[in-house]
């Protein structure tokens, strides 16, 4: 009894100890659920495309600020033209200028260019988390699943010894004629049927250790282990579920996103009314030019251009009808993400709450399964159970035990749930980012 809760205590649930160095793709041996995140964060291949997206933003904005500053070039030229009879007599020039050009006046529209990058940049980095996010919350749902998968084992593994006994007390009253050959047939076959269950269950292992391999972005090759927790920490059921649903509107990084997008958009809206502005760029530019037996000549140029536009042909209504379009979009989009976190955060809750429910109903039936399978055992023992009933009580312990795993791994990824529509990290690594680092 004792061993069977300690057992159970490995399902559930953060792990305490974590070492915070840095986690390499080669330090398989007994990974902690918070290794696996870290990992997952470090690895994951989702993550560097969102970084590299906020760069490329970031070099857009530097393009739009390059704009506004002085832009110098430099040109040289050589000319030599005449006749090949009169190779001696032939002209020819060569000249040098440097120029600097300056925008002095747009109507403020690449200021408000300028302005729609950056809000496309913050865009961005709400991306970035969210996928961290999402990404943690999924490695912490594989983590969890391998769990259950090696618990189940364990299942197996006692069944199979239980029948393996069944069978060995069977052979022994067959012996001394206490009991007749079916009831030896009979445990002959639990024992197959357990043992094909049990090569079952390992292979589940090895497929949900492909699915945690995929789920931090690892190149590991090879079976590996996991380090289970020994304290059993089962998520509480969480209450004021509106509240909940205002922390999640205020904190997830893809409803921020949209924010910034509404944001970008009315910006861009302002900057489609100023197209057909007019602009005034400032020029000065010197050269130096040598003709053949002539001196050379210096020059110099000092101007300002002014482009008025007279008419576009409706390109300015059409480019503002366009952004504001694209803004009702994104008005639209903020919505649809609003019910989508409502029905989210509500939906997580019921989950978490049911599962902690079955959690505490379930473990009553594990007792009631175990004291039940020790008296099938006596009965058998002094010649009063039947073979039937002493198999039936393994397999009613065996289904019970599933059963309470099932629910512990439930409202594990329950709680997983309820924090990425929230839009938090797993509390494992919350806070912490210093722990992980996207190559």
């Amino acid at each position: 009894m004792r061993s069977f809760f300690l057992t159970l205590s490995l399902i559930l649930l953060f792990t305490s100890s974590a070492s915070s160095a840095q986690i390499t793709s080669g330090d398989i041996s007994g990974l902690s659920l918070e290794e696996c995140l870290i990992l997952s964060l470090t690895n994951h291949p989702s993550l560097r495309k969102s970084k590299a997206s906020t760069r490329d933003l970031s070099a857009q904005l530097e393009t739009l600020r390059a704009a506004n500053r002085v832009q110098v070039s430099l040109t040289g030229s050589a000319n030599y033209s005449g006749t090949y009879e009169y190779w001696s007599k032939n002209s020819n020039s060569e000249s040098l200028s440097l120029s600097a050009t300056k925008l002095l006046y747009d109507n403020s529209r690449n200021a408000i260019q300028k302005e729609i990058k950056r809000e496309n940049i913050n865009a961005s980095l709400e991306t970035e988390r969210g996928t961290q996010i999402t990404v943690a919350a999924g490695a912490k749902r594989a983590y969890y699943d391998l769990v259950l998968k090696f618990l189940n084992r364990d299942v197996e593994q006692e069944k199979l010894r239980n029948y393996e006994e069944q069978l060995r007390k069977a052979k022994g009253l067959y012996e001394v004629g206490n009991s007749a050959l079916i009831e030896v047939t009979k445990a002959q076959s639990d024992v197959s049927s357990a043992r094909v269950s049990l090569l079952k269950a390992e292979n589940d292992i090895l497929v949900s250790q492909e699915a945690l391999r995929v789920a931090m972005g690892t190149d590991i090759s090879g079976p590996f282990n996991i380090a289970l927790s020994t304290e059993l920490l089962l998520p509480q059921p969480a209450e004021n579920v509106n509240l909940l649903i205002d922390t999640a509107l205020e904190d997830r990084p893809d409803y921020k996103k949209l924010m910034h997008d509404v944001r970008a958009g009315e910006l861009s809206i302002k900057n489609a009314a100023r197209a057909n502005s007019p602009t005034i760029n400032g020029e000065a530019r010197t050269s130096v030019t040598a003709t053949k037996d002539t001196s050379s000549a210096k020059n110099y140029y000092i101007g300002v251009n002014v482009n008025v536009p007279v008419s576009d042909g409706g390109a300015t209504k059409a480019g503002i009808e366009s952004a504001r379009a694209k803004l009702e979009q994104v008005h639209a989009d903020v919505e649809t993400l609003r019910q989508q976190v409502i029905y989210k955060v509500r939906s997580a809750v019921l989950s978490l709450t049911n599962a902690v429910d079955r959690v505490r109903s379930s473990e009553t039936g594990v007792k009631y399964a175990e004291e039940n399978l020790t008296l099938a055992q006596g009965r058998y023992e002094v010649g009063v159970g039947t073979p039937l009933e002493l198999s039936e009580a393994v397999s009613a312990l065996a289904s019970a035990r599933y059963t309470y795993y099932q629910a512990l791994y439930d409202a594990q990824t329950a709680r997983a749930d309820l924090d990425e529509a929230l839009g938090h990290l797993p509390p494992e690594i919350e806070g912490r980012e210093e722990l992980w680092e996207v190559r």
